[in-house]
């Protein structure tokens, strides 16, 4: 999905997943992780004051041992 934000106002996104055993949830942009949770149902990527250089795809994956899920969004 896409997420429309004016520069300067905060942003907070939250990308979880369910499973067993818990999985690695990360919020890349890119190659950059940008957020990261281990072992946790979710994870929460935060910026004070968005910028336009922050603007693009960002990619929500959560992974254990049985295998991997992900989510693009703008």
């Amino acid at each position: 999905g896409s997420l429309w934000v004016v520069a300067g106002d905060p942003v907070t996104v939250t990308c979880g997943a369910s499973s067993h055993p818990a999985p690695i949830v990360t919020v890349a942009r890119g190659r950059r992780v940008v957020a990261a949770a281990v072992y946790e149902p979710q994870v929460t990527m935060a910026l004070a004051a968005a910028r336009p250089e922050d603007a693009g795809e960002y990619l929500c994956r959560a992974e254990n041992q049985h295998g991997e899920s992900s989510l693009a969004f703008n």
